[in-house]
């Protein structure tokens, strides 16, 4: 059994090294962006940028300890996570010949501050119940915030196994992981924006009619944005995996 356990680690370790090269030459083969690649990342970013900051004003023109929760929440979500996902997804950036690998560390690190954010505007919405005396997760946007924190840890969780696939492998391959991740990242980021959306709808919301439309507006196109190529690739992947095999002649 011991042998068997090491020359399963042997194989796990020579496939995650030949998987690493693999992703470094990728990486390293591709050119520089397209000019259409750039407005559109330029877009995407500005997208998500716009309300954020409109958020931050809002909070701070109103400011009080509740003020914290909107802060966090939507530069955790709306800056530090989408971050995340754009650059694993390998779009246009100004450092386009950062690797694969730096890419993936620079991925966890953006998640790990933006969920950290999360929990500190999560903290700071219970606390502030607490002191008032209010119901807690009695709306919609409260339940759906809960179960967006939750979720998303459990895929940052299943991140760190998918990053390091050599501890499963050969019962589960790498790339079932990865397919499994992608899906996960995607609804967690759909459930997320539709916490933050929900958020303008309640009673705190300064903004008026307006400014909820237009916030809404730009969240909804930038995350649009943001998740096509995830998408097609978690996609692409499937259908590799679970298709049928390639007919023979």
């Amino acid at each position: 059994m011991t042998r068997r356990r090491r020359r399963r680690n042997k194989r796990a370790e020579s496939y995650g090294t030949n998987e690493s090269k693999m992703n470094e030459q990728s990486s390293a083969g591709k050119g520089p962006p397209s000019v259409i690649m750039l407005v559109f990342s330029a877009i995407t970013h500005l997208l998500l940028l716009a309300p954020v900051i409109y958020i931050l004003v809002l909070a701070f023109q109103n400011y009080s300890f509740f003020s914290w929760h909107p802060i966090c929440m939507s530069v955790g979500v709306g800056l530090l996570v989408t971050e995340a996902i754009f650059i694993v997804s390998g779009e246009a950036y100004a450092g386009w010949k950062i690797t694969r690998t730096n890419r993936t560390t620079m991925h966890w690190i953006l998640h790990a501050v933006g969920l950290s954010l999360m929990l500190v505007g999560f903290i700071i919405i219970v606390v502030n119940k607490v002191n008032y005396n209010k119901q807690h997760f009695a709306s919609p946007h409260s339940i759906l915030g809960l179960v967006s924190i939750i979720l998303a840890l459990l895929t940052a969780a299943f991140g760190i196994v998918t990053n390091n696939s050599r501890w499963l492998y050969p019962r589960f391959r790498p790339v079932m992981l990865k397919i499994v991740h992608a899906f996960g990242g995607i609804t967690v980021m759909i459930l997320l924006l539709a916490t933050l959306l929900t958020g303008t709808y309640t009673r705190w919301w300064p903004g008026g009619y307006t400014g909820r439309s237009l916030t809404f507006t730009s969240l909804f196109i930038a995350v649009v944005f943001l998740l096509l190529k995830p998408i097609l690739g978690a996609v692409s992947r499937s259908r590799v995996v679970f298709g049928p095999p390639p007919a023979t002649t």
